[in-house]
């Protein structure tokens, strides 16, 4: 079997064989592919096209520009026939847990985290975070995934109460 893979630009689409590929057995579910981008063609394409939204570093798109982003997208989204919200939001956090420090970034207790990305998730949409720690340490890691996220996950539940499906 050879591998068709099909090639999009602009609006002409053309497909390349890949010599030597042989088909294993197809995914069980579609795969989807996400996209990280800032410039409104992207986010269009996005929109139209891609499972999910990769936001740079909050350092480069900080939280006060994330919905023009996710309008760009949205209407992308609608104008191709697709509901928005199947599309994945992810954003890129840069800083540190505990005291504060200088420095770009968030930074600041486990409660500032949780307030925080609580917010970011209810009021700006986005759904999944990706820490990046300015200090890559054990501690740092376990501080996010022992007490961070699982309190951010409570607090999101606990505001979507009243609506379908959960964080």
């Amino acid at each position: 079997m050879r591998l068709r893979v099909p090639v999009t630009w602009s609006r002409m689409e053309q497909h390349y064989l890949v010599p030597g590929y042989h088909a294993g057995p197809p995914p069980a579910h579609d795969i989807r592919l996400w996209v990280g981008a800032v410039k409104p063609r992207m986010l269009q394409l996005i929109g139209r096209r891609a499972g999910g939204w990769v936001s740079p570093l909050n350092i480069y798109t900080p939280p006060d520009e994330v919905p023009r982003s996710q309008a760009i997208i949205d209407g992308a989204a609608s104008a191709a026939g697709r509901n928005p919200s199947e599309i994945r939001r992810m954003y890129n956090v840069v800083g540190s847990i505990g005291p504060r420090r200088a420095g770009q970034g968030l930074h600041g207790p486990v409660e500032l985290w949780i307030e925080t990305l609580t917010e970011w998730a209810t009021d700006l949409g986005l759904d999944t975070f990706v820490f990046w720690p300015e200090d890559a340490t054990e501690q740092q890691v376990r501080l996010f995934a022992e007490e961070v996220v699982p309190g951010v996950l409570e607090e999101v539940n606990a505001l979507r109460t009243t609506t379908a499906g959960t964080f």
